[in-house]
């Protein structure tokens, strides 16, 4: 049975002048109207949103109980009448990505609900980044200074009675928790340039075989130094002699970051293959694959997995150390490069990341030498 619309022309015409986005939503969580100001906010035509579930557009962070957001419409419920923070999925070039909002909800005529949606100020974003960022880097530096202390401890109080082999495995337990924290302040120190943009690239020819069995053999070292076992890494470059468009010192971050949370997310029976190729149906393009088979990550999943400190769920996480922040540094050092990243994945059979940059081309090296005898003659 059809249902009569709320909105009259006049309601319209006043939603319409609002600053602040608005939805209007039928008592089966469908969205039948929209303001301008919500299409701009979240990047989509009005078309692209009408009949849509309000529950496929905005998301709720966890713990956060709204049955309209959730997609269990209630409209005789007087606790719709609410407000709470939530996520708007924006479309853009770039892709699909949240944006921090604030929703009201307010009920309306026959089963009707109106949203109205704003984002957080900048302020409140920083806050919640900054909250989000002490509580993350918190954990982290506390696990491995946890054990460096009560190993360093035990050497201390009992260093005279433990064996040799004894002492020798507590020293290594050290180093690598050592190591450990160095790494994860090199990963602060590059997200803190990265977002100040303040990282120089000195690009150059790099030859990619090269490139990628001095990724392939360091990670190796770091299994076989922790495990005493060696995995199963698969190199491929066709055709061997490619060349790729980058900053070295950087494309290697990038390819030790994605070859080894392909290692760390992956059964230790299972393969990794690395493959370097022309980008298809573009030579200009270099595409460089990373694939593993581990259990994968889920498709809503996927747009969230380069944002700073995320994590994907997994019965491996807590087995795994990191802070979330690899694949973020990962795509921001691409993009800065001029290239693409992404990641196609099959919950249960592994993923796949894909890293596209620029070919050296002739064109790309000559204009380098044309910039490095330009520089010389200056000085």
């Amino acid at each position: 049975m059809s249902q009569s619309h709320p909105l009259d022309s006049d309601a319209h015409a006043l939603l319409d002048t609002l600053t602040s986005g608005a939805l209007a939503v039928d008592g089966e969580g469908l969205i039948q109207y929209t303001n301008a100001a919500f299409c701009e906010l979240s990047g989509y035509a009005p078309s692209g949103l009408l009949q849509q579930k309000l529950a496929d557009v905005l998301k709720l962070p966890p713990k956060t109980d709204c049955a309209l957001c959730m997609g269990a419409c209630d409209p005789l419920n007087p606790q719709w009448a609410t407000f709470h923070g939530g996520f708007l999925l924006v479309e853009s070039s770039s892709g699909a990505e949240e944006l921090r909002i604030k929703i009201k909800h307010s009920p309306l005529q026959n089963h009707w609900t109106l949203c109205l949606v704003d984002p957080f100020s900048e302020d409140t974003t920083l806050t919640q980044a900054h909250s989000d960022f002490v509580s993350t880097v918190s954990h982290e530096f506390r696990t491995p200074l946890t054990s460096i202390k009560g190993f360093a401890d035990t050497l201390l109080s009992y260093g005279a009675q433990l064996p040799d082999e004894e002492k020798r495995r507590f020293i290594n337990i050290i180093k690598d928790q050592a190591d450990r924290l160095i790494r994860l302040v090199e990963n602060l120190l590059t997200a803190s340039k990265l977002g100040a943009s303040r990282v120089e690239m000195s690009y150059r020819p790099i030859p990619l075989q090269r490139l990628l069995d001095k990724v392939a053999h360091s990670i190796q070292a770091k299994i076989q130094a922790k495990t005493g076992v060696s995995r199963n890494l698969e190199v491929q470059v066709k055709p061997a002699d490619l060349e790729v468009w980058a900053d070295a010192d950087r494309l290697e971050q990038i390819l030790i970051n994605l070859v080894d949370n392909a290692v760390k997310y992956s059964p230790a029976s299972s393969a990794v293959y690395v493959l370097g190729e022309f980008a298809p149906n573009d030579d200009s393009q270099i595409r460089i694959s990373v694939r593993d088979e581990g259990g994968g990550i889920p498709e809503d999943l996927l747009p969230k997995i380069f944002t700073k400190f995320y994590r994907v769920e997994s019965p491996l996480k807590q087995e795994v150390e990191g802070t979330g922040l690899g694949l973020y540094i990962t795509k921001s050092l691409t993009t800065a490069m001029g290239g693409q990243i992404f990641a196609e994945s099959t919950p249960g059979k592994g993923s796949t990341f894909s890293v596209i940059l620029p070919a050296a081309t002739p064109e790309k090296q000559a204009a380098h030498r044309r910039k490095l005898y330009a520089t010389e003659e200056g000085e």
